[in-house]
């Protein structure tokens, strides 16, 4: 890699990765122009099968049209101060010829451009959350979408809200998952090199 370029050590980048959370609780106070627009710069350089782009990213900060896409959003658990949608162009997709029931690149472009978003907002000191649980057809009508047009995630940010400390673990809980727990190397079930 060309050192002029890496900014962050893997070390701490990996660190960064490692602290971000998912955040439901927001204040009140407004997510600015350029913190969302490096949020998409950071989702336009996220994986894009065939580097087709058929992705578009809706920004929306009227508490109006977010109430709205909450009431077709079981997953959305609080109304944030701002939320970006991903939504699919089909009229694209159909111009590259791709088949949208059978391509499951699709959706992989769109958890990596979430992902990419999800990072980029915990590096400006933003907290986000992914919605999955929604109405597709009625967060296209919520957000007043053409029908080429396609909702496929819902990402919602904000600046965190303090959170009360965590309480002390029960001895029943959960064992924390390592790296390794989900790694096998050369063959399944072998956990070390």
């Amino acid at each position: 890699m060309n050192g002029s370029l890496a900014q962050l050590s893997p070390e701490q980048l990996l660190a960064l990765l490692k602290s971000r959370r998912v955040c439901r609780s927001f204040t009140a106070d407004p997510v600015s122009d350029e913190q969302l627009r490096l949020m998409t710069e950071a989702a336009r350089w996220a994986t894009s099968a065939g580097n087709r782009h058929v992705h578009k990213f809706l920004i929306v900060r009227d508490p109006e049209v977010i109430h709205r896409v909450r009431a077709v959003s079981p997953g959305m658990l609080t109304a944030p101060p701002a939320l970006i949608a991903i939504l699919t162009d089909l009229d694209k997709a159909e111009r590259e010829s791709l088949q949208m029931e059978h391509d499951h690149a699709n959706w992989m472009d769109v958890g990596t451009a979430a992902m990419n978003m999800m990072n980029m907002a915990h590096a400006l000191g933003l907290g986000s959350c992914p919605v999955t649980s929604f109405s597709r057809s009625g967060a296209a009508v919520m957000l007043g979408l053409p029908p080429h047009l396609t909702p496929e995630w819902l990402l919602i940010v904000g600046h965190p809200a303090p959170v009360p400390p965590p309480r002390r673990l029960s001895v029943n809980a959960p064992k924390p998952v390592t790296a390794r727990d989900l790694t096998w190397w050369e063959q399944p079930g072998r956990h070390d090199p």
